[in-house]
């Protein structure tokens, strides 16, 4: 029976593929109900880069919150440039968005069915491989969100760059040029998400475990054809450090305590569990180091990994599946690096392909090696099918969760009450959307006791400070405020919202020279600030100062041209200036309503 349906695969590629395409897209088809959820407001609504035509540049010039002013850990070029690019063709609308996300996701499908075959020779175990990693429940979250764009991009190139890799491998002609195009899609996933930096070291896991090694191929003749993607990591190396002004945030990257080499047996315990159990995903999932260890999974997977090693003579391929599992997962395994999330379901994204792939291989072909005298495993079809079912349910049931902030707030409420993220979530929900102050307050207080990792990089400490300065000014408490705000200043390097907040305080008490040094302060933290630029240009017209007024106003119209008020502000502080035909020609400027 698995001779017969390898020789129908074989026979009919082109279905096997349409069909790989219409199950993926109808069992994530809920995704184009979905709007822009928690980072997708500020990243895509509003974010100067994405919205802004004459901006794109910018999108290959800054971090990923570089359009607020923030200088983070994460460069993603891609990423936003295919914002901006969607944004052009259909908007800032959310099905649009998705759409492009969804064909990413379905291409990667294909490519995983495509690697399966390269590395199997087996059809029906590249083709269910494919399928489970299609349906798997732990990539709803990279798929639903629109802000994990970066993983679905990052996936793609990267799936593609080892296939191709493969192609070269046993091309006969023309190696050379198939490694270039497998280097320049490597090049590629890099400036989506840093997390493909593991690739080399995946071809060196290929060469070591699953590659067979004629004689005349050495490790010289290897490193010859390693080298192109060693010069597309050298290459993205220079990049980074060249735009961020560093490569890693922390000083000490290189240098691995003991504690972090027990939270990376963890982790690996926990990834692994929810490969083999994806229920109840959530995006604010916590990670307690001393419970992960207290449980069976940490163990589970150093059993698993040595198990992989022992078979590594008798089945090669299936050794090398774990080790992508491995070494792709190794840049989300140094928590320093990462951002408030430690476990996240989108770090699961490309280390799932080897796992799937795995599984199906197992099941399909080498256990047949394993198990004397077996001809067949007739359980292994059923068994198989049933677990696409009912992940396929399972993420059909997840996506909705993705529909809007207030839907994944109160779903991820009842799966992470202890979550110090979630609970900041809520708390602005309730400060802006219902206007609750007091239990918004409450909700800062309780973020804030439970934000067990120290407030990585002043992220937290500077929301709680600017939060409760809001509250603060809403109530009239204006010293108090005051107060709260310059300790947001202390708290973090990228504050511009703070120095927004303390000049908010003095400008309705027409203290505006005051105003106006904060406002200052906000634009030097994040020149993209329109609104500080809006206020500054407001206050120097209260000062008398025209030009410096119209040159904020005119600078603010740059950055967001739908800004109407700038180009009236700007016409009105040169005409103040005795400039009546500078102020016809900013007039003149303005979009039609």
């Amino acid at each position: 029976m698995l001779n017969q349906l390898n020789e129908r695969l074989k026979s009919y590629p082109s279905l096997a593929a349409a069909l790989l395409f219409l199950i993926t897209f109808s069992v994530f088809s809920g995704t184009f109900k979905n709007g822009f959820v928690y980072d997708d407001v500020p990243q895509v609504l509003e974010n100067p880069f994405v919205l802004n035509p004459h901006l794109w540049k910018q999108n290959l010039t800054t971090s990923v919150w570089g359009f607020a002013g923030a200088k983070t850990n994460f460069y993603r070029p891609l990423q936003f440039l295919s914002y901006w690019l969607i944004c052009r063709a259909a908007g800032p609308n959310p099905p649009a968005f998705h759409f492009f996300q969804l064909l990413l996701y379905a291409a990667t499908v294909w490519l995983v069915y495509q690697l399966g075959q390269g590395l199997f020779e087996d059809e029906l175990a590249a083709f269910t491989g494919a399928l489970l990693w299609a349906v798997h429940p732990l990539h709803v979250e990279a798929v639903a969100w629109i802000s994990a764009l970066a993983d679905a991009g990052c996936g793609f190139f990267y799936v593609l760059a080892f296939w191709l890799f493969l192609r070269a491998e046993k091309a006969s002609n023309g190696r050379l040029l198939v490694h270039g195009l497998a280097a320049g899609a490597f090049f590629l996933a890099l400036f989506f998400k840093e997390m493909a930096i593991s690739f080399p070291l995946v071809v060196l896991a290929y060469w070591c475990l699953a590659a067979e090694r004629p004689a005349a191929d050495g490790w010289r003749n290897r490193f010859a054809r390693w080298l192109p993607y060693l010069a597309a990591a050298v290459a993205y190396v220079a990049i980074r450090r060249a735009v961020l002004g560093f490569l890693v945030e922390s000083r000490q990257a290189w240098k691995v305590p003991w504690k972090m080499a027990g939270a990376i047996v963890g982790l690996l315990g926990e990834h692994l569990r929810l490969f083999l159990w994806p229920a109840h995903m959530n995006l604010f999932r916590g990670f307690e180091l001393r419970a992960s260890l207290h449980s069976p999974w940490p163990w589970l997977t150093l059993l698993a990994l040595v198990t992989m090693c022992w078979v590594r003579k008798r089945e090669p391929r299936l050794s090398f599946s774990g080790a992508w599992w491995v070494v792709t997962l190794l840049p989300c395994l140094d928590v320093r690096q990462l951002s408030t999330t430690v476990v996240a379901e989108r770090f699961s994204y490309i280390p799932s392909v080897g796992l799937c792939l795995a599984v199906s291989f197992l099941l399909l072909v080498a256990l047949r090696k394993f198990v004397p005298g077996a001809r067949s495993l007739p359980v292994a079809l059923p068994a198989l099918a049933l677990v696409t079912i009912l992940w396929s349910i399972q993420t059909i049931r997840a996506v909705p969760n993705w529909r809007d902030n207030d839907t994944l707030v109160n779903y991820s409420s009842k799966l992470s009450p202890n979550d110090a993220q979630l609970h900041f979530a809520k708390a602005l929900n309730l400060q802006y959307r219902q206007g609750d102050l007091d239990a918004a307050l409450r909700e800062y207080e309780l973020a804030r006791s439970l934000d067990t990792r120290g407030s990585k990089g002043g992220g937290f400490t500077y929301y709680y400070y600017l939060g409760l300065g809001q509250i603060a000014q809403r109530k009239g408490r204006l010293e108090e405020a005051v107060d709260y705000f310059q300790k947001a200043t202390r708290a973090t390097r990228d504050n511009s919202q703070a120095f927004d907040a303390l000049g908010s305080v003095y400008f309705p008490r027409g203290d505006y020279a005051k105003a106006a040094e904060y406002f200052e302060k906000a634009i030097k933290s994040n020149p993209y600030d329109v609104g500080a630029r809006f206020y500054l240009g407001t206050c120097w017209m209260k000062l008398g100062k025209y030009r410096a007024a119209a040159e904020q106003f005119r600078t603010a119209a740059e950055i967001d041209p739908t800004y109407l008020q700038a180009y009236e502000a700007e016409a009105r502080a040169l005409e103040a200036a005795g400039d009546s035909a500078g102020a016809a020609r900013a007039r003149s400027r303005t979009p039609a309503r």
